[in-house]
């Protein structure tokens, strides 16, 4: 027979029972523990037992933003005379607000480079570009680039991640010297800017460049001068136009007659007429709400008399040779009046605007056995109708180089 305990002995028996419980329940969090951690290293990909990896942090880092690498875009095969300037234009493709280097490569046919020339050292992303490079290698075929970033050009423009765009680069013959030259159009120029009234010009020589001018891209109101784009419209519509459309046509352009030319209009309308400027490449050109208001630039026409002939399909060029030299004589001041004396044949439209002539226009191209040029003379406010011949003819005659002296200028047509 035990004896029964007493009342010290039964709080040690409590007291032990509590500890094992509570030992026990620290066991069964920290067996829970390490199975949630297992758990996660499992669908994480991480091997059990790998090491006690570090606790999560409660703030997720936010992701790293992708960065698009930088690239060239807009390259075209380009075309230049030995020692002549060529004109790249690009687009450097980067994220925005971003700024790059860029550096022009050459190389020859078997791949050597031949030249490398920095272009700009902070070229914006995103934003159409174009620079004049002096071009001083042999007449040839050529590839080039344009390398990004800070380094040395590479030693041949291959497409890469900074550099994927290649073109080609063809270097013609040095040009023999074109008329009129740059003296001639500088000093056409000196004398233009002296002038009353709001004045411009432009010269083609015979290389077929652009050789000058004065105010070249500031547009005038065409008046009959855009009779020779709605003769052009015309003879693309119907380069072996029937007898009256000739008849037509030649009213327009011979005697300058509006109700002719507002006939014309009436078949090609102002969508003809922008189709014009559009393969002339005219640059300053305004369409009007008819022919006559139409505005259009000193730099466009003398291009436009350049082309003109290349213009108009093959069956309608002798149509058109014919009405722009065969202007009435009383409409034969300024730019014939100063090109016919020298032998230079003249095709060639004016216009003119006011009782007084204020605005007075000219473009014509001239020829003289194979060489051929072309030039545009642009007057307004003019304070009188001689005033605005003399500035045709003055400017027309610097470029032939004749002094437009009294005496030269007081013969008023050809």
């Amino acid at each position: 027979m035990s004896e029964r305990p007493t009342i010290y002995e039964s709080r040690r028996r409590r007291r032990r029972r509590a500890r094992v419980a509570a030992l026990g329940a620290l066991g069964a969090v920290a067996i829970l523990a390490a199975v949630a951690v297992t758990t996660v290293a499992l669908l994480r990909g991480d091997e059990p037992g790998a090491g006690t990896a570090e606790p999560p942090s409660t703030v997720a880092a936010p992701p790293s933003p992708a960065v698009t690498p930088a690239r060239v875009a807009g390259l075209a095969d380009l075309e230049v005379h030995r020692g002549d300037e060529v004109t790249i234009r690009y687009r450097v493709v980067a994220d925005a607000g971003t700024t790059t280097a860029v550096t022009l490569v050459v190389t020859d046919a078997a791949g050597a480079q031949v030249k490398a020339r920095r272009l700009t050292g902070d070229a914006p992303a995103g934003r159409k570009l174009q620079v004049a490079v002096p071009m001083d290698l042999p007449a040839g075929r050529y590839a080039y680039a344009l390398r990004l970033g800070e380094g040395e050009p590479a030693s041949s423009p291959t497409p890469s991640s900074d550099s994927p765009a290649t073109a080609e680069l063809r270097v013609l013959p040095r040009l023999p010297p074109g008329f009129p030259g740059a003296k001639a159009a500088a000093a056409a120029a000196r004398w233009l800017d002296g002038r009353d009234g709001d004045v411009a010009f432009a010269v083609v020589d015979t290389n077929g460049q652009a050789a000058g001018g004065f105010h070249e891209h500031r547009t005038f109101q065409a008046a009959s001068l855009a009779k020779a784009i709605l003769l052009v419209a015309s003879l693309r519509d119907d380069p072996t136009p029937d007898t009256s459309t000739e008849a037509t046509l030649t009213k327009m352009i011979e005697e300058s007659d509006n109700g002719a030319a507002y006939a014309i209009f009436g078949r090609v309308g102002s969508k003809g007429m922008r189709a014009v400027a559009k393969a002339a490449r005219m640059r300053d050109y305004e369409q009007g709400s008819d022919w006559a208001d139409t505005r259009v630039s000193a730099a466009d026409q003398a291009r436009f008399f350049y082309d003109l002939e290349s213009l108009v399909p093959v069956e309608g060029r002798g149509l058109a040779r014919r009405l722009l030299s065969g202007v009435v004589p009383i409409q034969r001041w300024g730019i014939p009046a100063a090109a016919g004396p020298e032998g230079w044949k003249t095709y060639f439209k004016g216009g003119w605007l006011g009782l007084d002539n204020k605005l007075m226009v000219q473009a014509a191209w001239l020829e003289k056995g194979k060489q051929k040029w072309a030039l545009a003379v642009m007057s307004d406010e003019n304070p009188t109708r001689s005033y605005g011949w003399d500035t045709q003819k003055g400017v027309t005659g610097l470029l032939l180089g004749q002094e437009p002296t009294p005496g030269y200028l007081a013969l008023v047509l050809e």
